[in-house]
């Protein structure tokens, strides 16, 4: 019996061919990878600058709105005027920064809590990297906290110089406007693999790697009556 013809050709991949196509198989599977891990991070990266952004401007939304509120009163003005609407401390960076104090007419503080006499006051401040208000928490990720006083110094209602609370000469009747500056940075440590420099309090900041993404945020208030 003869054995067909075809069958004595019939044979499996040689070594080559499969070594080739392993390597064919790994490069894939290393570009798939490298892929997946490179969309990975980008989502981590933006995930983190949204929160960033929503720190920032949140928190600045929220001071802004009691600024203008400072030194509100109702029909009742008989009473008279409120006094020391708008305070700040000049603090350092390593304990948050600058806290201010704002105070106006109403029934509950941003604590929920009752306001004394009907009169709110409302302080904040920097606390373990989240922007507090009278204790409660505002929103986390911001780190510092700079407020400055414009004062009218010709008597035209605009700004004429921009200056700490507590630096010598300011004239806290003079005082027309408040800008506040929020340096607001992203949850984490590994958002960032290289050094990140910034701009906060009108300089560019050395690189600080911690594999943290920082940004500032600030925005300017006139008031509703000088203090």
């Amino acid at each position: 019996m003869k054995t067909p013809h075809n069958m004595n050709h019939r044979r499996g991949f040689t070594i080559i061919e499969l070594l080739i196509t392993l390597a064919i198989t790994s490069v894939l599977i290393l570009g798939s990878v490298t892929f997946l891990v490179s969309a990975r991070k980008s989502n981590q990266v933006q995930s983190a600058l949204s929160g960033l952004n929503t720190s920032g401007r949140f928190g600045l939304e929220q001071i802004s709105r009691d600024i203008r509120m400072s030194g509100y009163r109702s029909t009742d003005w008989t009473v008279g005027p409120l006094d020391n609407v708008v305070t700040a401390t000049n603090g350092n960076s390593v304990d948050g920064g600058d806290s201010i104090s704002l105070v106006y007419e109403g029934t509950r503080d941003c604590a929920f809590a009752v306001a004394p006499a009907g009169i709110v006051t409302n302080v904040y401040q920097i606390v373990d990297g989240a922007l507090q208000c009278n204790g409660q928490a505002v929103t986390s990720g911001v780190q510092e906290m700079q407020v400055y006083f414009g004062e009218d110094t010709n008597d035209d209602d605009i700004a004429n110089r921009w200056i700490s609370p507590g630096t010598a000469g300011l004239q806290m009747d003079r005082v027309v406007s408040v800008r506040v500056h929020l340096l607001a940075r992203t949850d984490g440590s590994n958002v960032s693999t290289s050094a990140q420099a910034y701009h906060f309090n009108n300089a560019q900041q050395d690189a600080v790697d911690d594999g943290q993404i920082r940004r500032e945020y600030s925005v300017t208030v006139a008031l509703r009556n000088p203090t």
